[in-house]
């Protein structure tokens, strides 16, 4: 039994992939698209890239409304893919069509729709994307998302804007979501103070990273560079993937922060990535998944690390002393570096901060003094929680 085109377009044979190719695409064919899209996952770049070239090659101003019909299977694969050939024989009928599909059509059918109108941005269909917004079908938002960006439409903009101060996490990340699919990098600061703000902080790190990566970030605004980062390395691993050690350029921030000891908050940036990529390959269910590509990459990362002898490590460690201030935004990092590392000569500094008016960071200072085996060297009687679940936590810790 020969090979389906789905096959035979992922090969070597450049004359026969095309000609599988135009098969699918002449004929609109649903179960080899949709095997093809479940190939995709386990394709090489270049493998994919030949994929696309192949298809791009069949499809021409006769046969290109037949790719409408895959819109019933969403692919991620195929999403831009698919827009960017329509857009290129876009004319007011298409557009009717299209715009049809985003009105009627399936959660499927319109994130492609969506999609195109990100490369057409036609203000017909600004209402029914605002509409779209409503799915929990998050491509689809994401494509609305990009789409409005890209037609500039304020009200949705300034919706989304007023909602990064909500006290609903979920609400927060989705209008960060939003917002980071728009577009518009005027609003990074107002999205770094909802990431400070939120109990879903390395998800909205995750997403900040699409209008602006942390090395970007750090060069232009170190304080603000390092707050983004250091959500980055606290969600690697476990909310966010460890490929993305790659999109986020790791390792050229390892680089970079070598380059700037100078700053304060360098030291807790290296300890940290420092102690997150000793469990990383320490522990092979981190990395048992991995592509070989990706393995390279983060044993890179950790040899970079490893460049640096103890002395400068010790010396990071002795920084933390100076770092332990109510005001440091990374403190709640310091804390469990310190807890990691055993780190004794913190005590006293420790102490000097029970009486944070922040409940919540000084439960965490409580923690870390009884951690290190210094409970007893505090006041017990000065310190009183009004939160009550904190309350019993600190009291707890007396058993």
């Amino acid at each position: 039994m020969g090979k389906e085109n789905f096959e035979i377009i992922c090969a070597k044979d450049e004359n026969a992939a095309r000609i599988a190719a135009k098969n699918i695409i002449n004929n609109s064919d649903l179960k080899e698209f949709e095997a093809l899209c479940n190939k995709m996952d386990f394709l090489f770049d270049f493998v994919r890239e030949n994929v696309y070239k192949r298809l791009t090659f069949a499809i021409n101003k006769n046969n290109f409304k037949n790719i409408i019909k895959f819109f019933e299977i969403y692919s991620p694969y195929f999403d831009d893919f698919f827009s960017s050939i329509l857009a290129k024989y876009a004319d007011e009928d298409l557009t009717d069509e299209i715009y049809e599909i985003l009105s009627n059509g399936t959660e499927s059918q319109k994130t492609y729709a969506a999609s195109y109108f990100k490369h057409i941005p036609d203000t017909v269909a600004i209402d029914e994307l605002k509409n779209n917004l409503l799915t929990e079908f998050e491509p689809l938002f994401i494509n609305c998302s990009m789409a409005l960006g890209k037609m500039n439409d304020e009200e949705s903009y300034q919706k989304y804007l007023s909602e990064l101060k909500s006290d609903d996490d979920f609400v927060k990340l989705k209008a960060v979501k939003f917002l980071c699919s728009y577009g518009d990098n005027s609003c990074l600061n107002d999205l770094i103070i909802s990431m400070q703000t939120s109990g879903m902080s390395e998800n909205i790190a995750g997403e900040i990273t699409n209008i602006i990566s942390p090395l970007e970030l750090l060069k232009k605004d170190f304080t603000k560079g390092a707050i983004l980062l250091n959500n980055i390395i606290n969600g690697l691993g476990e909310i966010l993937p460890l490929e993305n050690a790659f999109y986020y350029e790791i390792y050229d921030v390892i680089e970079f922060l070598f380059a700037n000891t100078n700053k304060q908050e360098t030291t807790i940036l290296l300890l940290n990535l420092k102690s997150k990529f000793d469990i990383f390959t320490q522990n092979e269910e981190y990395i048992f998944d991995l592509d070989k590509n990706t393995k390279n990459e983060i044993y890179d990362i950790k040899n970079l690390l490893l460049s640096k002898d103890n002395n400068f490590w010790n010396s990071q460690k002795n920084n933390l002393k100076t770092l332990l201030k109510a005001e440091n935004p990374l403190l709640t990092t310091v804390l469990n570096i310190i807890k990691e590392e055993n780190i004794k000569e913190c005590i006293d500094e420790l102490i000097s901060l029970t009486d944070l008016n922040n409940e919540t960071i000084l439960i965490e200072v409580l923690e870390t003094i009884k951690e290190l085996n210094a409970f007893d060297k505090i006041d017990k009687t000065r310190i009183n929680f009004k939160n009550e679940n904190l309350k019993a936590v600190f009291e707890q810790m007396f058993v």
